[in-house]
């Protein structure tokens, strides 16, 4: 009997340490997935806002030659104002929320037989 605790007790203890184990490789690979991804974000984002920035001087520019260049100026700057309003929207509606990335339900969990008595 003292045997089979003995085993028992260091066989749980095997598998606590392959879980901690498992967890530390998870954990690992997705802090190497985040980084990959955070490294591709900071490298395209620089060439994107400044070709933004090139097209939004030459709209301005061919604005100009039909309304003036402040009227030409004042309208690229509404139409980033409005742009950049309706990006917004949906992180500013969030208020605070976070995902944590699991769903709710409204299910009931399914009755195995056995297990509750039945």
């Amino acid at each position: 009997m003292v045997q089979l605790a003995t085993h028992t007790a260091e066989e749980l203890a095997d598998l606590f340490a392959a879980q901690i184990k498992l967890a530390r490789l998870e954990l690992s690979r997705d802090l190497r997935l985040t980084l990959k991804r955070a490294t591709r974000i900071a490298l395209c984002i620089p060439p994107l806002v400044v070709g933004y920035a090139f097209a939004m001087a030459a709209l301005s520019s061919f604005l100009a030659t039909y309304f003036g260049r402040s009227a030409a100026l004042g309208s690229v700057a509404a139409l980033q104002i409005a742009v950049a309003s309706i990006g917004l929207r949906p992180a500013l509606n969030r208020k605070g929320t976070t995902q944590t990335g699991f769903r709710a339900t409204t299910e009931k969990p399914n009755k195995i037989s056995g297990v509750d008595g039945t």
